[in-house]
């Protein structure tokens, strides 16, 4: 029988602990990336319905303001009313100054 060379069984248990704790480590961190993309994926397609659903309601509202005029519409009950005049507001004077 040879001789082997060996290191001691407390050594090597710690370097099994290490290795597991890595091992577990890893599979977390792949576990998480795969969850992210998951999630990443929800928020994509969540965003694509809110583009969807934003320009179907200007074209329905478009449609509406071609019937009714410019009109505020209460959600509640469907009742409208005259939108207010949004007043022009004058451009702001613009002033150079020069430095003395």
């Amino acid at each position: 029988m040879s001789d082997k060379n060996k290191i001691q069984q407390e050594e090597l248990e710690k370097i099994q602990a290490l290795v597991q704790s890595i091992r577990e480590a890893e599979g977390n961190f792949f576990k998480a990336s795969a969850q992210l993309l998951e999630m990443q994926k929800v928020q994509s397609d969540s965003f694509s319905a809110m583009q969807a659903g934003n320009a179907q309601l200007q074209s329905e509202m478009q449609a509406l303001k071609e019937v009714y005029g410019d009109i505020v519409i209460n959600l509640e009950n469907g009742e409208y009313e005259d939108a207010p005049k949004q007043e022009e507001a004058a451009a702001p004077e613009l002033t150079v100054i020069k430095p003395e």
